[in-house]
């Protein structure tokens, strides 16, 4: 399961930003999944609850805003959102370039 590493880099992170704020507590994750990012958000929870025990995050929440996956296509330029990953254009069948829905990144920390 690498929702066990993406956790612990997600606890990395936190754990760097509420040190330098001087802070003691980390209440909050905000973190952008892409539908594409490969990450379950249940088996994420999960190992974030598992190892945020017994740390300065044991009360902390993720907070997760999952990105929908929008191509641009490069024949007629428009963008779309991807349904079922059909990558061609609905308008011209031209190939349609990922704009988002890849992402994994941690948006903000919440400390105190």
């Amino acid at each position: 399961m690498h929702e066990m590493s993406v956790a612990e880099g997600i606890m990395r992170i936190a754990v760097d930003a509420m040190n330098k704020n001087d802070c003691s507590t980390i209440k909050t994750i905000g973190l952008r999944l892409g539908e594409m990012s490969g990450v379950e958000i249940e088996a994420l929870t999960f190992a974030f609850d598992v190892i945020k025990r017994d740390t300065p995050a044991r009360d902390a929440r993720l907070k997760i805003d999952r990105i929908p996956i929008t191509a641009q296509c490069n024949r007629c330029s428009k963008t779309f959102r991807v349904e079922r990953y059909n990558f061609l254009c609905p308008e011209c069948d031209g190939v349609l370039i990922l704009q988002t829905g890849r992402e994994l990144q941690v948006e903000f920390v919440d400390v105190e």
